[in-house]
């Protein structure tokens, strides 16, 4: 797909790549070249076009960082903000991935060079026994740099999930009704995914107009018996009133 200069900025009258009209957000029907600051990656700052990710929804055709669909609204910075922190867990979690793969590659290797050695020298049990410890040792990195890749990618499902509920916000605050199938065709997502962040932005709306002073909780212990109840009743009332 044609993307064209940062100079292009400002959105032309037709696509300066292949003379094509566009449509409301700068698109070229034609090539696919996009045009305007709807199309701004804010995590280059390059105009490109997002495209479809297994792991990110969308992610931006030139640096391969998590984007979100333009829908014809300005981002706001604090989309702006958790994109960011998921393009730097996606970038933490791949290097961990790379770590662990380099590290398991070099263990099997060393295992392999420490049997054919053994094989052919034929040391003490003691020796033996050493080796093959000290060839546990990158299987035992290619291990913890996994367990970080995998903590690293949950940071980033939870930074990619606000980004998208803040999204989802600022769309409904546009004004007028919206469904579910108006959300996902907004955002480009399927219509089930934009009924859940329907919920929780609806969610959201209770819990900020709710008052901001609620009244005291109220402790729930575990019932007695009814007799223990009438027990304790009579045991805190005046002396002269209790029965006898």
């Amino acid at each position: 797909m044609t993307s064209p200069d940062a100079a292009l900025a400002a959105r032309p009258e037709a696509c300066s790549a292949c003379g094509g009209g566009l449509d409301t957000l700068g698109r070229c029907t034609k090539c696919g070249a996009v045009f305007g600051e709807a199309y701004r990656c804010p995590l280059c700052q390059a105009l490109s076009d997002v495209e479809p990710n297994a792991s990110l929804y969308f992610s931006c055709r030139a640096c391969g960082g998590p984007r979100i669909p333009p829908d014809g609204t300005p981002i706001s910075e604090p989309e702006v903000t958790l994109l960011r922190n998921a393009r730097s867990e996606q970038l933490r979690a791949g290097a961990f991935k790379a770590g662990a793969g380099f590290a398991a590659a070099s263990g099997v290797l060393s295992l392999l060079v420490t049997t054919v050695v053994l094989l052919a020298t034929a040391p003490a049990l003691f020796a033996k026994v050493a080796a093959f410890i000290g060839c546990l040792v990158p299987f035992a990195l290619a291990f913890f740099a996994l367990s970080r890749s995998r903590a690293h990618e949950k940071q980033l499902d939870a930074a990619l999930h606000g980004a998208w509920l803040l999204a989802a916000s600022r769309t409904v605050s546009q004004g007028g009704p919206i469904t579910s199938a108006l959300l996902a065709k907004k955002l480009r997502i399927d219509e089930a995914r934009a009924e859940f962040l329907l919920a929780e932005v609806s969610v959201q709306d209770l819990i900020a107009a709710a008052p901001a002073e609620l009244p005291a909780r109220v402790r729930v212990t575990e019932l007695a018996a009814p007799d223990e109840l009438g027990l304790e009743a009579e045991q805190r009332a005046p002396a002269g009133t209790r029965k006898p």
